[in-house]
């Protein structure tokens, strides 16, 4: 009895080997896979961390673009506000202007001529007589009152003497 329980051990013995063989083999097989996972990792962790790092970097920079950008707008809300107030009084001067007009135009209402077609005629001649050499065989006369117009040695109008007939 003996000899048969030493046989059955020796036989769960040879089974508990062959097993921890094959779990030993096994085992083998998954370190060396492991390995080359881990090999293969290696590379991808490195870009990883090299891909967070520029991540990391362009975050900086657009940091720094939006806080430019909002500079920027702070001064464009600055212009704006100054526009607005330039406006606002460009607004109020051509109201003053309007009614200064208005009324220099109700003052200039009482030295209306009777013919004013024959005052703007006039007008224009003189003009015309100033940026031109004066004529020295025609004479010329006063618009107003058809009379001749003496010329200086310079060639211009006596304007005094317009003035005082008219």
């Amino acid at each position: 009895m003996v000899a048969t329980e030493v046989r059955k051990l020796a036989e769960r013995s040879q089974g508990a080997a062959k097993e921890i063989g094959n779990v030993a083999t096994q085992s083998v097989r998954v370190a060396e896979r492991s390995g080359a996972l881990l090999q293969e990792l290696v590379p991808a962790i490195r870009k990883t961390a090299d891909l967070i790092q520029e991540v990391a970097t362009a975050s900086r920079e657009q940091a720094s673009g939006v806080e430019q950008i909002n500079r920027a707008m702070s001064q464009v809300d600055q212009v704006t506000q100054r526009n607005s107030s330039a406006a606002e009084e460009l607004s109020s001067t051509a109201e003053e202007l309007a009614s200064q007009a208005e009324t220099l135009q109700q003052l200039l209402s009482f030295f209306r001529i009777a013919d004013e077609s024959q005052a703007v005629s006039s007008y224009r001649n003189r003009q015309q007589t100033q940026f031109t050499a004066p004529s020295r065989t025609a004479p010329q006369f006063n618009a107003y009152s058809q009379t001749p117009v003496k010329t200086t040695t310079n060639g211009h109008h006596n304007t005094q003497e317009e003035f005082a007939q008219f």
